[in-house]
């Protein structure tokens, strides 16, 4: 006889751990799994008070990890001026004026989520805007977050005229004729210009957000994520819902590391470190924005851009600093978590983490670059040679709206046929994790990562099922997208020992999907759904269309 009885049994379906799909079942004790193995296994954990499911082949897969993502921010768009799902410059001020008729006291107006090609290179104009909020702030960014539309009022009260000169790594797009701002501010030093004269989002706005995208989460079995730029509000809510046991995931943070601190703020990120880091959250890992976007023509190239000749883009930070910042992280054990899309952005931030470890010496240190857009081949195999962790979005891996109008031009064909190589750079050794960088995206965003192994799969968009595959050589195995998802992304949060996989003596962060996603056609995995999350041995989520 067991110890003890398993409070759960999944019986009757198909397992998948490591790489291996199987027949079989699990059962879950307290916490933790108990039993992961072959079906007639399981027969002596399930006592008289044990709930018996039966999956009716249905999937057992470890609880997904988000190892991108801005969920933070995401909860607050939901609950502020939502653009998400709409396309059109019409549609998007429609959707502005209803909002700021429903509440016309509130003095200022925040949103997300308008498409970068549904305007022009210049981006959306402050006339437009004016025309449906002319009485208060208004400051709603891009679905990409590289990007805000303003209104007049609030250029006014943040200073910013014909004369007010762009701060260091930032753009105020300008009338041609007046060089008065013409309503898009781009990248995150322009845009903090405006969000300085609103008020901060309250505590209960912060917590509001968080309740509702944790949900979101759960609802997607998604069991552990990295939100990869928080500030010390939100670390604060976090520690917050953490110390209240309301947490329904592991949760991995990197603080934003400022350019205009360099190695000076290294001691203060630590102390951060320690005072908000609890049970569930841990922000152990310093975050740096090294450039921009494609789009923007802000994403640090090293190549000049097709349409813009002699302009590369440029690096956030002095390469000097960089190098500075990334040794000092560093030796304190500090991982790193570095945002950048242009293939000289990635080569700056390989050198800064390789003049890191000569000086340091090497550790396990699972520093990470994120996005990876466009990737030199050179400097593909440093990946695995320095143990840097390629973090991918796959949900970006095919042709949308702004691929097909506007990336040839800006890019050139050749490179606008070469983003995104994440089958290269694991065939060159490196570890990969997946994340959604949820809220941000292009045509199609979404946090699922049943949507994302999908489009790494297929390299083709949800709902596109004959057409050509973006760059198909760069296809992947679904078994690969599903460890990128599970053990690699556990790896990458140092989580391994815990979490990632179906094995006995693991916590039981877990998930049961309806259908086994290996063994039908690749265009059918997003049509999966999750019936069952599982946070640690806890029903998280729970599918109620469906009865156990």
């Amino acid at each position: 006889m067991p110890e003890k009885f398993a409070d759960l049994a999944l019986r009757n379906g198909a397992i998948y751990s490591n790489g291996t799909v199987r027949p079989g079942s699990v059962a879950v004790a307290g916490p933790t799994i108990a039993y992961a193995g072959p079906d007639e296994g399981i027969a002596d954990l399930c006592g008289p008070e044990t709930m018996v499911i039966d999956l009716q082949g249905g999937l057992v897969l470890p609880g997904f990890i988000d190892s991108h993502i801005h969920s933070s921010f995401g909860g607050l768009f939901r609950i502020e001026c939502d653009l998400s799902g709409l396309t059109s410059e019409a549609a998007y001020l429609k959707a502005i004026a209803a909002y700021a008729a429903a509440d016309k006291d509130k003095k200022y107006l925040r949103g997300n989520g308008w498409l970068p090609s549904a305007f022009g290179p210049h981006g959306p104009n402050k006339a437009a805007l004016d025309a449906v909020v002319p009485d208060r702030p208004a400051v709603i960014t891009s679905c990409d977050g590289h990007a805000a539309w303003v209104n007049s009022i609030a250029l006014k009260m943040a200073g910013i005229d014909a004369g007010f000169h762009a701060p260091e790594g930032g753009v105020i797009e300008r009338d041609p004729g007046t060089g008065e701002p013409a309503g898009t501010l781009r990248e995150f030093s322009a845009i903090q210009l405006v969000e300085a004269v609103l008020p901060d989002p309250s505590v209960a706005a912060r917590k509001a957000g968080a309740l509702l995208y944790m949900e979101k989460l759960a609802a997607a079995g998604i069991t552990a994520i990295h939100d990869a730029a928080v500030t010390e509000d939100v670390a604060e809510t976090y520690a917050a819902l953490d110390a209240a046991g309301l947490l329904t995931l592991h949760v991995r943070a990197s603080f934003i590391c400022e350019p205009d601190q360099g190695a000076g703020q290294v001691d203060r990120l630590l102390e951060l470190r320690g005072k908000y880091r609890g049970k569930e959250f841990s922000p152990a890992s310093a975050k740096i924005f090294l450039d921009g976007v494609v789009e923007g023509h802000t994403a640090f190239l090293c190549a000049p851009y097709a349409d813009s000749p002699g302009a590369f883009g440029r690096s956030l930070w002095e390469k000097t600093l960089l190098l500075e910042t990334v040794q000092a992280l560093d030796k304190a054990g500090v991982q790193i978590h570095i945002h950048a899309i242009g293939d000289a952005a990635v080569r700056m931030a390989l050198d800064a983490f390789e003049a890191a470890a000569k000086a340091n010496g090497r550790r396990d240190s699972r520093h990470t670059i994120a996005h990876l857009e466009l990737v030199s081949p050179a400097d593909a195999p440093r990946f695995r040679e320095l143990g840097i962790i390629a973090c991918f979005q796959p949900t970006w891996f095919y042709k949308d709206e702004f691929s097909d109008s506007q990336l040839g031009a800006i890019l050139g064909p050749e490179r606008a046929q070469g983003r995104f190589r994440m089958n290269s750079l694991l065939g060159a050794g490196a570890m990969v994790s997946c994340g959604s960088d949820w809220p941000v995206g292009g045509d199609f965003i979404t946090l699922k990562p049943l949507d994302s192994i999908q489009i790494g799969v297929s390299r083709r968009g949800i709902g596109d099922k004959d057409g050509a595959p973006y760059m198909p050589e760069e296809r992947l195995d679904i078994a690969v997208m599903t460890d990128c998802y599970t053990r690699n992304g556990a790896y990458a949060a140092f989580l391994e020992e815990s979490t990632g996989s179906l094995e006995a003596g693991r916590l039981a962060d877990l998930i049961v999907l309806d259908r086994n996603i290996f063994s039908i056609p690749s265009e059918e995995i997003h049509k999966a759904k999750v019936l069952l999350t599982l946070f640690k041995g806890k029903i998280v989520f729970r599918n109620t269309e469906y009865i156990f």
